[in-house]
């Protein structure tokens, strides 16, 4: 998932956002391109806290219906 998507995940702008991570950025590690990998996800629905499972719902098959249609 990337930041923007992350962000609208937890209902926040981009900004806040990239303070919330910033207190641990070593505990997430590097990101690699524009994305972050499964478990860097998984580290900061960790120490943030999981958003609403419908808008993570929405995005997993929102991207499995634009790749392979319905």
């Amino acid at each position: 998932m990337s930041k923007t998507q992350l962000a609208k995940a937890y209902g926040v702008d981009i900004r806040t956002f990239n303070k919330w991570v910033k207190n641990f950025k070593k505990e997430i590690g590097k990101q690699m391109g524009r994305l972050y990998t499964p478990h860097q996800v998984n580290v900061i629905f960790r120490e943030i806290g999981y958003p609403d499972i419908r808008i993570i719902n929405d995005y997993i098959f929102y991207g499995l219906e634009e790749r392979f249609g319905n």
